[in-house]
């Protein structure tokens, strides 16, 4: 039986943003700013780690769904939280709503969905995939 999660529950992510975090990293020209996809990353990591005590033995999640609004810029060097909080469960999925903030408003908001799977079929399935060649087909 499944360790329970409760709708509501919350966890707290947060990272200093770095250099290396610049949107100026997937367009030159973009401005020296934190860049949306270390945003989603934030939002993962959140959501993640709220559901890491709902998970049995041999169980992980992966991410299956993002819809995020990134509406505000974020200096470099600033600190950034996305807080999770689980708003639907149904089995085996987990649906989350984020809300995402730097060191003095709210930068964006996002739902993300994850799915709990079995850890060995899905590890096994990608070491089949890096020992195969790789050709696109």
């Amino acid at each position: 039986m499944r360790p329970a999660c409760r709708i509501g529950d919350t966890f707290t992510y947060t990272l200093q943003t770095t250099d290396e975090m610049s949107a100026a990293r997937f367009q030159d020209s973009s401005p020296p700013v934190f860049a949306t996809p270390f945003l989603v990353g934030a939002v993962e990591a959140a959501s993640a780690r709220l559901m890491e005590p709902c998970l049995e033995d041999g169980e992980m999640s992966v991410g299956g769904h993002v819809e995020l609004s990134h509406t505000r810029p974020t200096p470099l060097g600033w600190t950034v939280r996305a807080v999770a909080r689980l708003v639907e469960q149904k089995d085996r999925k987990f649906v989350f709503e984020v809300a995402c903030f730097d060191e003095t408003e709210r930068i964006g908001t996002a739902r993300h969905t994850r799915f709990v799977i079995d850890a060995e079929p899905f590890l096994a399935m990608v070491r089949e995939k890096d020992a195969s060649p790789r050709e696109v087909r």
